[in-house]
């Protein structure tokens, strides 16, 4: 079993220099052995089918990007604490958004609406903006170029003079505070 996991390792090994030193066939290789399997990792770990795609390509995207971090080891594991991150990102990511979202009501209340009901949206997007207004100025700036305006982290990066993964750091750290600061004023 050893010779086997010791053969596996060297493979991986073997292969990952191949992609580190730009082999673009040493990259497909990696992509098309180990998709499957992060595929099935990130299903597992609670990822709708309508993600999975995209939570594949986030993984390897990262994973390329970082492919130079890779000494030794099994890709496969390595690729799995990845798809875990990248999971768990999401679900975060997710709640935050549903529970921004489920404030924010981006519709003008109807004519008809009750009155109370109109107060009660004013009274919660009136939360909100203190709840931003609480937020470091990056902060609230990446999270409402993110969450409101539906940009990339790429069009984030561009508009504020930042690497993107000031951005995604900033996106996370904003996040985070928006959640904590919304349950601490009772809006969760």
């Amino acid at each position: 079993m050893r010779t086997l996991q010791g053969l596996e390792n060297t493979v991986d090994l073997v292969l990952a220099q191949r992609a580190q030193a730009g082999d673009p066939h040493a990259l497909e290789a990696v992509f098309s052995t180990h998709a499957p399997f992060v595929q099935r990792v990130a299903r597992a770990l609670g990822v709708p089918d309508g993600e999975l795609d995209d939570v594949v390509q986030d993984v390897f995207v990262i994973a390329f990007k970082r492919l130079a971090s890779f000494q030794h080891g099994k890709l496969s594991t390595w690729l799995y604490r990845i798809t875990a991150n990248v999971v768990a990102n999401r679900h975060r990511a997710r709640r935050v958004r549903d529970a921004f979202l489920g404030f924010w009501k981006r519709q003008p209340p109807r004519r008809e609406a009750p009155a109370d009901e109109a107060f009660d949206r004013l009274e919660t997007r009136r939360q909100i903006a203190e709840v931003l207004a609480h937020m470091s100025d990056k902060k609230r700036e990446v999270f409402a170029l993110y969450e409101i305006e539906g940009l990339s982290g790429d069009e984030i990066a561009e508009r504020v003079g930042c690497s993107i993964d000031t951005v995604w750091t900033r996106l996370h750290y904003a996040r985070r505070d928006f959640e904590a600061l919304a349950r601490k004023r009772g809006l969760r």
